[in-house]
């Protein structure tokens, strides 16, 4: 089932309204475990921009009180964009820019513009949906389940990126091929 598109206005208002109450409660401990928890819960039960907001937070972590965490903030981020969050797309598109050049420069590409509807505004958004929908299947990712992962300090590595490449790499061709064939 496709989800509805959130757009990057809407999905940016929300994550700032998030950010904000979450970085006031951080003054404690008390106050801000429960906020972050109800985030990680709505994000667990699909919420799009509630995803983007807790990749958000384990990008970077939150001093004494959230460990930094590179493939939390990954996968939470990827499944926000597989799930219509434009922002998080976005923000993904530095990490998979190279992808969208291979799709766009494809010989498939007239096929893939035409069947879904792409153009100059939306290429960004229906492109990385796509790339982001073959991420989450291939690495097998899960709001609920990943909502329930024990936190642990694990901050970027360079082979971390190297596996979340390898997988763009290799749903690359897939995403090439469905996005060339007719829809119903």
């Amino acid at each position: 089932m496709e989800k509805e598109r959130i757009s990057r206005k809407d999905a940016y208002s929300k994550f700032l309204e998030w950010r904000e109450k979450i970085n006031k409660s951080s003054v404690s401990r008390s106050n801000f475990y429960p906020l972050f928890e109800e985030a990680v819960k709505m994000a667990g039960e699909g919420d799009p921009c509630l995803q983007d907001v807790v990749a958000y937070y384990y990008k970077s972590g939150v001093d004494r009180l959230l460990d930094e965490d590179y493939k939390k903030y990954m996968n939470w981020e990827i499944l926000a964009g597989a799930n219509g969050n434009e922002f998080a797309i976005e923000k993904l598109q530095f990490f998979m820019g190279y992808a969208y050049d291979q799709i766009v420069e494809s010989k498939e590409f007239p096929k893939i513009k035409y069947y879904n509807k792409i153009d100059e505004y939306n290429y960004i958004y229906i492109i990385g949906q796509q790339l982001c929908k073959a991420l989450v299947e291939k690495l097998e990712l899960n709001e609920d389940a990943l909502s329930k992962i024990k936190d642990v300090h694990l901050p970027y590595r360079p082979e971390y990126f190297r596996d979340y490449r390898k997988a763009i790499d290799y749903v690359l061709p897939s995403v090439i091929e469905k996005m060339s064939q007719k829809k119903d």
